[in-house]
């Protein structure tokens, strides 16, 4: 999985960046854009008691790459911002990180505090790029038609009239229905637009008491967008505390648990993922999985021989594992089961794929 981070300017994107990466990343540029590029390893608890029960030589939590993108200026030009958002167009979903604190916007002026206003922006800027690619290609496939070109697809052409029509209307290509064909046509534009995005309201310590509020307003006006709030700053400062120091602040300031954990809640509620697990001695690991996926879809995420040789998968749930005591108590119970083709893996799961080459 991979994260493109996206906001204004002076909105505390790179701080929650920063804090999610344990500030381990690095900077990359091409032409206008400068970005950077890092790893967020997912914290669960459930991987840390499987981790007991086996004593694995290693222990391997699930991870999602993410990119931070520089802040795009309140009254920069579309076309400019387009070029800003290039880096992202490869991510398989968007963060929108939200301005909740006073401050200072990108003009140097007080901001206004208003989420709705600065999530409605930046969606702006990704239909305009998205827009630009819609329009660049079917100039091209309209040239291809004019000449009987033997590369003209009837059937591209009408998806590009489609998404131009869509967001000339200013609607996101996440909003318009898209069958599997026509995906397949344009999947390799990468639309922005049709990205899962999720919001990010980033709170100061005076605005976190009041961050339900803000997130209901945002649920009310803007219901299609998943939404979420944390304290980038305040928790990039406890983070550099000792544990003891960590969790006596957290509780003063009211943050019921760490910023990563509901970004990932959020992300994956957005972007329909689950984790599933593998366990043994060698290692304890968890995996992503997008849903709904079958269990040699699963093996394929282990590695693609397993997908190709799968014959069936050694199933139990986390809970009935955890409740039993182990394998051999679970077995005896019937609770492992053995599943074939068919099979949707569910959150939790713990695989054993039985496969052959």
């Amino acid at each position: 999985m991979q994260l493109g981070f996206i906001g204004l300017k002076y909105s505390g994107k790179s701080t929650l960046f920063e804090l999610l990466t344990q500030g381990k990343y690095e900077s990359v540029k091409t032409g206008l854009a400068e970005y950077h590029r890092g790893q967020v390893i997912l914290p669960d608890e459930r991987i840390n008691r499987l981790s007991e029960i086996f004593n694995p030589k290693k222990t391997t939590f699930a991870y999602f790459d993410c990119i931070d993108v520089m802040g795009i200026p309140a009254s920069m030009r579309t076309d400019q911002a387009a070029k800003y958002l290039e880096a992202v167009r490869q991510t398989d979903s968007l963060v929108a990180v939200i301005q909740l604190f006073d401050g200072y916007n990108g003009e140097g002026l007080p901001a206004t505090i208003d989420p709705v206003a600065d999530l409605r922006h930046l969606e702006e800027d990704l239909i305009f790029a998205d827009l630009l690619v819609a329009e660049t290609r079917l100039n091209k496939v309209l040239h291809l038609k004019a000449r009987s070109a033997p590369q003209y697809e009837a059937h591209e052409e009408d998806i590009l009239v489609k998404c131009k029509n869509a967001l000339e209307d200013n609607i996101p290509l996440r909003e318009v229905e898209i069958n599997d064909i026509e995906d397949k046509l344009i999947r390799g534009f990468q639309f922005l637009s049709q990205k899962p995005l999720m919001a990010v309201l980033n709170c100061d310590e005076a605005h976190y008491a009041t961050r339900l509020e803000y997130e209901a307003t945002f649920k009310e006006k803007l219901p299609k967008i998943p939404v979420t709030s944390v304290s980038a700053l305040a928790e990039k400062e406890i983070q550099e505390l000792d544990a003891d120091e960590r969790a006596m602040f957290m509780e003063e300031l009211g943050i019921d648990e760490p910023a990563i954990n509901h970004v990932i809640a959020t992300s994956y509620a957005a972007i329909g993922l689950i984790s599933f697990f593998t366990v043994g001695e060698d290692e304890v690991r968890a995996w992503n999985l997008h849903t709904p996926a079958t269990a040699p879809e699963a093996a394929g995420a282990i590695h693609s021989d397993l997908q190709k040789g799968f014959i069936r998968a050694e199933v139990i749930a986390y809970d009935d594992f955890m409740r039993e005591g182990g394998m051999a108590q679970a077995k005896t119970k019937g609770l492992v089961r053995l599943e074939g083709k068919e099979y949707l893996v569910k959150d939790g799961d713990i695989l054993n794929i039985r496969f052959n080459i």
